[in-house]
């Protein structure tokens, strides 16, 4: 029986057309997409991130300090979907 929690595949596509025609496929390196709504959107240019984040409507952000360089993954829900940015850390600040 299918969970009925979880977003189909269909509505996960409909959402991330909904990113894409927001921040516009040339600022997106790699997008990762989760069967359960997940989605990870690695910028062109991680010292853009932050940006896209704002775009996004994302405030909250966890700052890996083990990554070199240091990263942030700003994180929220977008178009019903868990969506995830990484970052730069004070590349916007």
């Amino acid at each position: 029986m299918p969970d009925t929690k979880t977003p189909s595949l269909h509505a996960m596509s409909v959402a991330l057309t909904e990113i894409l025609e927001l921040l516009g496929e040339d600022r997106i390196a790699r997008l990762t997409l989760l069967r359960g709504g997940t989605v990870t959107i690695e910028p062109v240019h991680l010292s853009e991130g932050a940006a896209l984040a704002r775009d996004l409507g994302l405030s909250e952000t966890f700052i890996q300090r083990l990554a070199v360089p240091t990263v942030a993954d700003w994180c929220g829900a977008v178009s019903g979907l868990e969506c995830h940015v990484r970052a730069l850390t004070g590349s916007d600040e």
